[in-house]
C-alpha cells in the first residue's frame, strides 16, 4: 500500500475515532458533576457508557443498545434490542429505562446518554398498541421514503417514552443529556425522537 493511501486511511480513522461515542462522550463530561445513574440508548451506548465509567466507576448504568454494540463492556447492566425494526426486546429496554428513571431519588443527578438508533432500541407503548402494531409502523415508515422528522412524529403518537415521555416520571434533582446526532442538523426534537417541538 502506498504512503499516500496509508495517510489517507490514518487521517479518515482519526476523523471516526474523534466523533466516536467513547471520544466525544470523555470530552463533554469533563466539567460534569458525579450522577447517582447513568443510563444509555442508542447504536453508541455502549462505547459512551464506557467513557462515563471510566470517569465515574461505580455508578449503577443501564444500556440498550444494538446485538452486538456493547462487546467488553463491564460495570453495567446490558441489553441488547433490535434496530432498525423493534422486537420485544425494545419493549423490555423500554421498561427497563423508564422503571430506572421513575425509581430515582429525589435528589439524585441523572446522566442520560443518547445516540441514534434509540427510537427502534427502546420503547414503551401506550395502552391499545400492540408490538406488532409498532412493528408494522416501523416497516411502513421506513419504506415511505420520509425524513426522519416525520418518521418520528409517528412514532411519539404510539409511545411512553418519545417526545419528553421517559423523563416525564423523573423526581430527581437534575438531568444531564449528552446526544450523539446522527441526523441532518442536530436537532434534539429529532435524535431517539428525544422531545416534542415547542
Amino acid at each position: 500500500m502506498s504512503a499516500p493511501a496509508d495517510l489517507a486511511r490514518a487521517i479518515w480513522q482519526a476523523g471516526v475515532d474523534a466523533v466516536g461515542g467513547y471520544a466525544a462522550t470523555e470530552a463533554a463530561l469533563s466539567d460534569l458533576p458525579r450522577p447517582d445513574r447513568i443510563l444509555a440508548v442508542g447504536k453508541a451506548a455502549g462505547e459512551m457508557t464506557r467513557a462515563a465509567l471510566a470517569r465515574f466507576p461505580g455508578v449503577p448504568a443501564l444500556v440498550v443498545t444494538k446485538d452486538g454494540h456493547a462487546e467488553g463492556l463491564t460495570g453495567a447492566e446490558v441489553i441488547e434490542s433490535a434496530h432498525p425494526v423493534p422486537d420485544a426486546r425494545s419493549l423490555r429496554g423500554g421498561a427497563a429505562l423508564r422503571d430506572a428513571v421513575g425509581g430515582m431519588a429525589h435528589r439524585s443527578r441523572l446522566l442520560l446518554l443518547v445516540s441514534g438508533g434509540a427510537s427502534a432500541l427502546a420503547e414503551d407503548l401506550v395502552p391499545g398498541t400492540t408490538l406488532d402494531d409498532l412493528a408494522a409502523l416501523n416497516r411502513r415508515l421506513l419504506g415511505a421514503g420520509l425524513g426522519i422528522t416525520a418518521m418520528n412524529e409517528q412514532r411519539r403518537q404510539v409511545s411512553r417514552v418519545k417526545g419528553g415521555g421517559l423523563l416525564s416520571g423523573f423526581a430527581g434533582a437534575h438531568v444531564d443529556v449528552l446526544a450523539i446526532s446522527d441526523v441532518p442538523g442536530d436537532d434534539l426534537a429529532v435524535i431517539g425522537s428525544g422531545r416534542r417541538r415547542l
